[in-house]
């Protein structure tokens, strides 16, 4: 059985996601969960809290699996691969995700480094190990794995934030816009193939 705990969390995930943090009131949240201000500041103590225990589950769920594909073995043109694919289903999964993100290291950047630099420094300097071998057997351009991730992520994530102005401007419904941003994956991949190789 569900405890109130998890309802308030569950909740609050919903809330932020759709209102970000200053848009966000405690009664908002406890309405959402079908609770009282009293019982989400005893489980929680603050907005606060709960936000940063939101944001930080969010943010490791968005990113571990990238984490864990950077670090593996797999040729460096399977892990865009990858990526591209990881990145685009999860968004179609959490729509709202990426705003949620945006909105946050625009509020809170510090809050925000400190994740990347705790789960990035070691990730990134597997890539570029494998990056400079590609470099230096010939196969690619140099290029740093930031700015590889960089590419990779202005073009998967970029066009779900225009995704309801494309949806009006294109007159497509729902179902007709995921279809296109799936369609994006392999065209995204040789873009940013083709941008690497020698």
């Amino acid at each position: 059985m569900i405890t109130t705990e998890q309802l308030i969390l569950e909740a609050a995930t919903k809330v932020f996601k759709e209102k970000g943090y200053d848009g966000t009131t405690v009664q908002d949240i406890a309405d959402a969960a079908n609770t009282t201000k009293s019982m989400v500041n005893y489980y929680f103590r603050s907005k606060e809290k709960l936000f940063g225990i939101v944001f930080k589950t969010q943010f490791l769920e968005f990113y571990e699996g990238t984490i864990r594909l950077l670090k593996s073995d797999l040729p460096l043109y399977d892990k865009i691969v990858n990526l591209v694919e990881d990145d685009t289903e999860k968004i179609l999964k959490f729509p709202l995700l990426p705003i949620f993100i945006l909105n946050e290291i625009n509020r809170n950047p510090s809050m925000v480094f400190s994740l990347i630099s705790n789960l990035s420094s070691e990730t990134l300097g597997a890539l570029d190990k494998q990056i400079s071998r590609e470099v230096r057997n010939g196969k690619i351009k140099k290029i740093s794995a930031m700015d590889l991730l960089t590419n990779v992520r202005s073009l998967t994530v970029f066009p779900f934030l225009l995704k309801s102005v494309q949806m009006k401007s294109l007159k497509l419904t729902e179902e007709q816009m995921n279809l296109k941003l799936k369609a994006r994956k392999k065209m995204i991949v040789e873009l940013v193939w083709t941008s690497l190789k020698k």
